[in-house]
This record gives structure tokens, C-alpha cells and sequence, in this order.
């Protein structure tokens, strides 16, 4: 296994961790229940550790991709750049999710504006992370995004 195999293989925990921890964490925030919601904190925080891993496979197998993909550096770059944007956003989500984890044992008094502000935080960095996800596809995955891709149907 090589770099390229190990990136293709964490950079999924990410995007995965961050979508099922904003439903796990509406649902309790629905329920008022807490334990649901500390689930949720929990992937939100595996999600950071993972776009790290990510981003820092990414580099090693920057050098491999570059020898063998048909696109341009340019197109590795921009997904290169994206990675690491969404990297800080869940980073910071994820440091968002340690401090909901202490407020409850500290019994902070703004423990539901912090559990909206992580929330807003894990849309947007879905988002961006999914943005990260169609980039990183165009670069070894061109018959996606081929502008005259003929359908199954014709």
C-alpha cells in the first residue's frame, strides 16, 4: 500500500463523520437528549483527527499522482488548497465538540448557543468538505466530470 492508497482511504472519514454527526446531532438537540448529542461531538472530533490524517496523506501522495494523473498541477493545487481550508474548519469544529463535551461537566449556562454554533459549523464544513471531495475526484476521476459523457440510455 502507498500513500495514494492510504489517502483515497482516509479521506472519506472526514466528510462521513462530519454529515452523520449533523443529523446525530439534530436529532438530539430534537430530543433534549444529551447523550445523542455527545455522539455526535464525538465524530465531530473523530472528523477533525481525520481531515488532519487526511490533508497530511495528501501530501505524500501528491508526489505519486502527479507522475501518473492527465491532469494539470494546477487541478492538484486547488484540491490541495481546498483540503487544507476545510481541514481548520474542522479542526475548530472539532475543538467546538471538546468544549460541549467539558461545558457539560463544567455546567456552562450556554451550553444550547454552543451546540448551535458547532451545528452552523459542521453545515458549513460539510460543505466545503464536499467541495474538497469534488476536487480531489476531478483528479483521478475525469469520466465524472467529462463534458460530452454519454448516457447509459442512448
Amino acid at each position: 500500500m502507498n500513500p495514494a492508497h492510504l489517502h483515497l482511504i482516509v479521506n472519506h472519514i472526514p466528510i462521513f463523520t462530519t454529515v452523520i454527526g449533523i443529523f446525530i446531532l439534530i436529532w438530539g438537540m430534537y430530543k433534549s437528549n444529551a447523550s445523542v448529542r455527545n455522539i455526535a461531538f464525538v465524530l465531530f472530533i473523530l472528523g477533525a483527527v481525520g481531515s488532519y490524517v487526511a490533508v497530511e496523506t495528501g501530501e505524500s501522495a501528491e508526489d505519486i499522482v502527479e507522475e501518473i494523473a492527465t491532469v494539470s498541477h494546477d487541478t492538484i493545487h486547488d484540491h490541495e488548497e481546498a483540503a487544507e481550508i476545510s481541514m481548520w474548519f474542522a479542526i475548530v469544529m472539532g475543538f467546538l465538540s471538546i468544549g460541549a463535551l467539558a461545558s457539560k461537566k463544567l455546567n456552562l449556562r450556554f451550553e444550547t448557543g454552543l451546540h448551535i454554533v458547532i451545528l452552523i459549523m459542521a453545515l458549513i464544513t460539510a460543505g466545503i468538505l464536499m467541495y474538497v471531495a469534488y476536487e480531489g475526484g476531478e483528479i483521478m476521476h475525469q469520466e465524472a466530470y467529462a463534458e460530452h459523457v454519454q448516457s447509459i440510455d442512448d
